[in-house]
């Protein structure tokens, strides 16, 4: 088509048009503007941006009466509507309602770029007729880039169009328009049902001022396992300028919120939070779970002045919360410390045993190379592990005796050490983020006679699973990477709930069930293939239990 139209006669004739300042003859010419070849569009867009505004205005709203597919062509006439509506900004509202206006995207872009106020109910009025999708997207744009508070609501409208482009787009915008309204509208869409949800989180945490914290404050406390995974992230990525908001969460007063606020704080690791954290510890909670969470933080914020208070840790009444202060203690270990914990077991009972296999069994090197000169703690190590610790656990530490030079404690205890049979054991698969509950799965099932494979990691787990079948799987439900959820549904791809039996290991005593609110009822988990549900925290007889039953021994 374009070799119809000589595009030499075509500049010819629009030099003569600007000329005689002929805007008739000029608009008869621009009918044939779309059969030329593109780069000699771009030349005719200059010669007509060259001429003067009376004639070049009407000239270049002419050419938005055609269809115009190139996107060089249409940057260019963006770039010269935006260069002639700067100082004729009063003109646009009456060219945005021109029904013959094809390209009516540019104006509506002009409109936005120029922040042209007076456009607004023009704008807003399109926004309620239009049905064409481009159209309603540079419309949002252009409401996101004038920023007026009245079309915020409007804008928020589109998060529930039931069309994921523009839901996308309305983020977009909203993230732009800021403010607390914006924040609101944009954490209330967050369903965890929408393919979006992700984006606005992504999005909030792009933004970064006050409001936007507080709301992935909220989402952290979201009932819905991935958007609270997704904001926990988040709020990891952003770091120490995330504490302070992170810290004020700690006063809500959801259990399983705590828990989670207290492990983004210590994941980001900013020393700032080690004194609300002691905090929280001195009063002591309840929540054994909160407690667990609190020092294993602490482990990870180490700080000489708060390592003092962690020595209660190791008498708590759980033994997960046991080993995770025995985890922190090692981290910040000092002579006053040590003092401490050999006040604890100043003499041989029940309180000492469980102090010294706490400190064994979290792999606490540090403090054990401390305490071994000490009688009491020596005998009582020697006989843990010689009978209860788990074989690696025993292999490494006599390996660091030996390097110590306490050869004469490693030949006791290969002398107390049982020697097991040949009987084949059943294997379990445990699988949960934190290297602390690892520790104690493994030397939980070891005592009661399992095979325990643990995996930090849920996609090392499937890997493993693709190649061998365990007796029965173990999962937490909340990981960072991917959920205990997730983990089953791919795990029962290959292996049904006959084959491969799994219990969900959770600190949300809600889950099964007792909340409206929880997406995830006994129905839920009966189709997920989930045998059993057990709250942390979990004693040993709660787990025993649940194994032998499932696996019937």
């Amino acid at each position: 088509m374009s070799g119809n139209v000589n595009t030499e006669e075509f500049i010819k004739e629009l030099h003569f048009c600007i000329k005689e300042n002929d805007l008739v003859k000029l608009k008869a010419l621009i009918q044939f503007f779309p059969e030329l070849p593109e780069k000699n569009k771009i030349r005719v867009l200059f010669e007509i941006s060259m001429a003067p505004d009376e004639l070049a205005f009407p000239a270049l709203i002419h050419l938005l009466k055609f269809e115009l597919t190139q996107e060089s062509v249409k940057k260019k006439l963006y770039y010269l509507l935006v260069d002639r509506f700067f100082n004729h900004q009063e003109l646009i509202n009456d060219y945005l309602l021109d029904p013959e206006l094809k390209n009516k995207i540019l104006l509506i872009q002009v409109a936005g770029e120029l922040q042209i106020s007076q456009s607004l109910p023009v704008l807003n009025e399109i926004l309620i007729q239009e049905t064409d999708i481009s159209v309603l997207a540079a419309v949002i744009g252009a409401l996101a880039n004038i920023n007026d508070s009245s079309s915020i609501r409007k804008v928020a409208d589109f998060l529930y169009y039931g069309h994921e482009g523009l839901k996308i787009e309305a983020v977009k915008a909203l993230c732009k328009m800021g403010g607390p309204s914006s924040v609101n509208l944009l954490g209330e869409a967050v369903t965890g049902e929408t393919e979006s949800d992700f984006f606005i989180i992504d999005q909030l945490a792009e933004i970064q001022d006050q409001y936007a914290l507080n709301m992935l404050i909220q989402l952290l406390n979201s009932h819905c396992t991935p958007v609270r995974n997704r904001a926990i992230d988040k709020l990891v990525e952003i770091g120490s300028k995330a504490v302070p908001a992170v810290i004020e969460n700690l006063k809500c007063e959801d259990d399983d919120s705590i828990i989670m606020t207290l492990n983004v704080l210590g994941s980001i690791g900013d020393k700032s939070a080690i004194k609300p954290v002691s905090k929280l510890l001195f009063k002591n909670p309840k929540n054994a779970n909160i407690r667990f969470a609190a020092y294993e933080a602490l482990e990870k914020l180490p700080s000489e002045k708060a390592a003092i208070r962690l020595a209660a840790g190791l008498e708590d009444p759980e033994k997960q919360v046991r080993i995770a202060a025995a985890r922190a203690i090692d981290k910040n270990i000092s002579p006053v410390l040590v003092s401490g914990i050999k006040n604890m077991i100043s003499q041989i009972d029940e309180s000492s045993k469980d102090i010294v296999a706490t400190i064994i069994d979290s792999g606490a090197d540090r403090t054990f190379e401390y305490l071994i000169n000490s009688q009491i703690f020596s005998n009582l190590a020697v006989i843990h592990l010689a009978k209860e610790a788990h074989p690696d656990t025993r292999e490494h530490f006599t390996n660091l005796l030996s390097a110590a030079g306490h050869d004469d404690i490693v030949e006791k205890i290969m002398i107390a050490t049982d020697l097991k049979s040949d009987k084949k054991l059943l294997t379990v698969f445990a699988v949960d983020d934190s290297k602390m509950m690892l520790r104690i799965y493994k030397q939980k099932l070891h005592q009661m006679g399992y095979v325990p494979v643990i995996f930090e990691f849920p996609e090392k787990a499937l890997e493993a699973l693709e190649n061998e079948k365990p007796d029965l799987l173990i999962t937490d439900l909340n990981m960072p990477s991917m959920n205990g959820i997730e983990l089953v549904k791919r795990t029962r791809k290959k292996y049904d709930e006959k084959k491969l039996p799994v219990i969900m290991i959770t600190t949300q005593s809600d889950f099964i069930g007792q909340s409206s609110k929880n997406k995830f009822d006994a129905k839920n988990i009966k189709e997920m293939g989930i045998a059993r549900i057990i709250n942390k925290p979990f004693n040993d007889e709660e787990l025993k239990k649940a194994l032998d039953a499932l696996l019937k021994k």
